[in-house]
């Protein structure tokens, strides 16, 4: 992946092509370890807005980089899964160059060019993915409609990453236009997002709404987000909505999360920097602070009290296994596994908890583990 200066004005895509090669890498080697096969679908491929000829910086030659990265680490292994990935692009012109990109650059992996849009291909993907396990990444310039969204989200085994645009999302829900709320009411597959107008957090209220019409379209339990912020400013630009039925997926998910958060916080001080040097045209002086909003902190620690809260209210419903109890915790943003293992241990250690199953010189819970109430009312 081409570093943060390719990227400049447009910071926000590093951080989505950032987390997309982070993840695609994790699941791919996952999957490719144990199955025999491995299916990447790029739903939405162009349009591009690269720094160079070669498309270095776009999702498709980050894709196919990340996946030749672990069909060669698997082959150290003596494991040859084959390794397959399918493009579409509507544009006709985008869509040759998109052919001579594969022919120069798919390596070992076997590529498929659907030319059209994604809601005229779907049923096509969905027969040429068969029942491989088949990782979507669903990255619309604008809205896409949840019913289009159906085939991919009921098919099983198989994760989907959908790009939801917040801030285009925000600025039309106020727009009481006949074909402005039909598009909505396609994108949220219901008008229940009307009740979005009058919400006191109106992008808490869409996040969960959109993630609970994917829940409920799909056959995938778990579906969770993450939050990528405006460069220059203290608002959200989108969101990353992923779907699984796999708990060890939503942990691996969490995990490229804590990276990404980091990655965020150096993306946006420099980007700010910048934006202030071309304002006043004076040259900073980079002494390499940590500096961050306090807003964005501020809900890592809310969220990191929202699932001690959770736990115990889940508990008071009687003991549950670590295996169930996990997925349920890390659900929530900016949770990963050693947060909720940091919890269970606080409230071992505070009386308020026990873990049977664990060992004498364990701290740390593991699947099999049972977590229950001290004193559950």
């Amino acid at each position: 992946m081409k570093p943060t200066e390719y990227y400049r004005k447009r910071e926000q895509t590093y951080l989505k092509h950032f987390f997309l090669e982070q993840y695609l890498e994790t699941v791919a080697y996952h999957i490719g370890y144990s199955q025999k096969e491995f299916v990447y679908v790029d739903c939405f491929s162009g349009p591009w807005r690269a720094a160079d000829e070669e498309l270095s910086d776009t999702s498709i030659r980050i894709a196919l980089e990340r996946l030749n990265s672990v069909h060669n680490g698997l082959a150290q292994q003596q494991r040859y899964p084959k390794i397959r990935a399918i493009f579409v692009e509507k544009s006709p012109s985008a869509f040759e160059t998109l052919q001579q990109m594969l022919e120069r650059h798919r390596g070992d992996v076997a590529t498929i060019a659907f030319p059209g849009t994604f809601e005229d291909n779907v049923d096509r993907i969905v027969k040429e993915v068969g029942t491989t396990f088949t990782f979507f990444f669903v990255d619309p310039t604008g809205t896409v409609a949840m019913d289009n969204l159906r085939p991919i989200l009921n098919r099983l085994p198989g994760e989907v990453m959908i790009n939801l645009m917040y801030d285009f999302i925000n600025r039309f829900i106020n727009y009481e236009d006949t074909a402005n709320e039909a598009s909505l009411d396609r994108c949220f597959g219901t008008g229940d997002w009307r009740m979005i107008r009058e919400a006191r957090d109106r992008e808490s209220a869409t996040v969960s709404l959109y993630m609970e019409q994917v829940r409920a379209t799909g056959s995938l339990p778990y579906v969770t987000s993450t939050r990528i912020l405006n460069p220059l400013r203290d608002r959200t630009y989108f969101y990353l909505i992923y779907a699984t039925k796999s708990a060890k997926g939503l942990e691996k998910f969490r995990d490229v999360e804590k990276k990404v958060f980091t990655a965020q916080k150096g993306v946006r001080a420099t980007a700010q920097r910048e934006h202030r040097e071309e304002r006043t045209g004076q040259i900073e002086i980079d002494l390499g602070s940590d500096v961050f909003s306090g807003a964005r902190l501020d809900e890592q620690t809310q969220q990191l009290q929202k699932a001690e809260t959770k736990l115990f209210r889940l508990l008071q419903k009687g003991p549950l296994k670590y295996e169930t109890l996990q997925p349920l915790i890390l659900e929530l943003p900016l949770v990963c596994n050693t947060d909720l293992n940091k919890i269970l241990a606080q409230g071992r250690k505070d009386g308020r908890i026990m873990i049977d199953g664990l060992g004498p010189k364990k701290r740390v819970p593991k699947y099999g583990c049972t977590i229950r109430l001290v004193n559950p009312k």
